[in-house]
C-alpha cells in the first residue's frame, strides 16, 4: 500500500495512525524541537485571542497593572504599560490607570478616552465616570478641560 506511488485514502491513512505507522521514530532532539514549535504556535495564537491590547504581553503588562493597583507600584507599572503598549482601551484599565495620580499618566489616558469617545466607542459611566467627574473639579486645567470634555 504505502509502497506503491498512489495516494492513500484517508481510512488507509487512519489505519497507519492507529498503528503508528504513519511517521518513523523521531529521536530525542526532533521531539524536542517538534514541542517547543508547538509551544511557540500555542503562545502566539494565545496572543491572537487576549481582550488586551498588545497580545500576551499586552496581557501580562496589564495584570500587572491590576496587581499593583493600590500600591506605591501603580504609576510605575501603569509608564511601563504606557511604554509598551499605549494607552488601555478598556475602561476598567483606564479607571486605574486614572488612579496613578501622575498627571502625564492622567493626561494620556483622557486624551484617548477623548479620542474613544469622538469615534464613538466608549460610553462613559459608571466608577469611570465618577473618576472623570472628581477630576473635571480638580486644579490643574488640563485635567479639569479634558475631563469636562468627557463628561459632555
Amino acid at each position: 500500500m504505502a509502497g506503491d506511488d498512489r495516494k492513500l485514502t484517508y481510512s488507509e491513512r487512519d489505519r497507519l495512525r492507529r498503528e503508528g505507522g504513519a511517521r518513523p521514530p523521531r529521536g530525542g532532539r526532533a521531539r524536542a524541537e517538534d514541542e517547543k514549535r508547538s509551544r511557540d504556535a500555542m503562545k502566539v495564537a494565545d496572543s491572537l485571542f487576549t481582550e488586551e491590547k498588545g497580545g500576551q504581553e499586552g496581557l501580562e503588562l496589564a495584570n500587572a497593572v491590576r496587581a499593583a493597583h493600590g500600591s506605591t507600584d501603580l504609576a510605575a507599572a501603569c509608564r511601563a504599560y504606557l511604554a509598551a503598549i499605549g494607552p488601555p482601551k478598556s475602561a476598567e484599565l483606564a479607571s486605574i490607570f486614572l488612579d496613578a495620580g501622575e498627571k502625564e499618566i492622567s493626561v494620556t489616558v483622557l486624551d484617548d478616552l477623548l479620542r474613544q469617545k469622538d469615534d464613538a466607542t466608549l460610553e462613559v459611566e459608571g466608577g469611570l465616570k465618577r473618576q472623570i467627574r472628581i477630576l473635571s473639579e480638580d486644579f490643574d486645567d488640563d485635567l479639569a478641560s479634558r475631563a469636562e470634555e468627557l463628561l459632555e
